[in-house]
């Protein structure tokens, strides 16, 4: 098998971008991993094994890429830099269990994407690298497909990260938070400093660790949950009640009479309900709307 550089090393990584005419592109978000140490960790959480099929988005020049190669895994890596994609195509060219595709993962269909997946066995992992200005967008529709993957080991900006994991009471606790908590158990695993990134970012980054759950609510329970998560938070200061009552316009003995079978106290402010009572109140926020219509 053909060797590959050691993409890590900043000289080696120079040489490469100088051999293809590339140079980092701030308007991507790319700033490229260049420690050996933490792309070991990343692939050691991740389990990697021979054979194993991965999804890997946003590859930046490959490190991620190349030590999950020399395990034998089975990748499909997805970039929209078309200078990255050529030098990619190039450096696993004897490589045929890699596949490098040129796309757009904010209009990526996943289900489609691993539906086509052929080779390796048993369910697909994912890793990512990604910038912090689609980070946001990019969970968002893996939660719309219901997050279909058996593990995805994450690396985002700290504070991407942490509205991700945020429980109830937190500051970070939002909306992304209460649908990562539905569809996935969280881990943190470890920290990353700016200083391993070439170019070297402004903030720091954390990996961590998604498992899906069994989904508790039916489809159309489900489309509520998200209605109302949003709009609860879209007003996060205001009560239960009164956010309720702005977005259903039902009468207030009547929301009253909702909030209690959950249970979730009228004062109580979206910050302060776990996922368990979102999920609950969804369930019985559609139930009556179903008796009412």
């Amino acid at each position: 098998m053909h060797e590959l550089p050691d993409i890590t090393s900043p000289r080696e990584l120079n040489d490469l971008f100088q051999q293809y005419g590339l140079q980092p592109r701030r308007y991507l978000g790319q700033n490229f991993l260049i420690d050996a140490n933490i792309v070991k960790k990343i692939v050691n959480e991740a389990e990697i094994r021979e054979y194993d099929r991965v999804i890997e988005v946003g590859p930046g020049a490959g490190a991620l890429t190349a030590s999950m190669a020399r395990k034998g895994a089975s990748l499909k890596v997805l970039e929209i830099d078309r200078g990255l994609v050529r030098l990619l195509r190039a450096l696993f060219e004897a490589w045929p269990q890699v596949l490098v595709a040129e796309q757009d993962v904010l209009k990526t269909d996943w289900k489609e994407e691993i539906k086509s997946f052929e080779g390796g066995s048993g369910s697909i992992k994912l890793i990512s690298n990604l910038p912090y200005n689609i980070s946001g967008p990019f969970m968002y529709n893996l939660f719309r497909e219901r997050f279909p993957f058996s593990m995805a080991v994450l690396m985002f900006q700290k504070e991407v990260a942490r509205r991700l994991l945020a429980g109830p009471g937190e500051h970070d606790y939002g909306t992304l938070s209460v649908l990562s908590r539905y569809y996935c158990r969280g881990e943190l695993l470890f920290n990353v400093s700016k200083n391993v990134f070439w170019p070297r970012p402004r903030v720091d980054s954390a990996v961590i660790k998604l498992t899906p759950r069994q989904r508790e609510l039916s489809n159309k329970e489900e489309s509520l949950l998200w209605d109302l998560v949003q709009g609860l938070f879209q007003q996060r200061r205001k009560t239960i009640l009164n956010n309720m009552s702005r977005l259903f316009g039902w009468p207030r003995e009547k929301l009253v009479e909702l909030l209690e079978e959950v249970p979730v106290s009228p004062t109580a402010r979206p910050e302060e309900l776990d996922m368990q009572q979102f999920a609950k109140l969804s369930r019985i926020t559609y139930n009556y709307l179903g008796k009412s219509s």
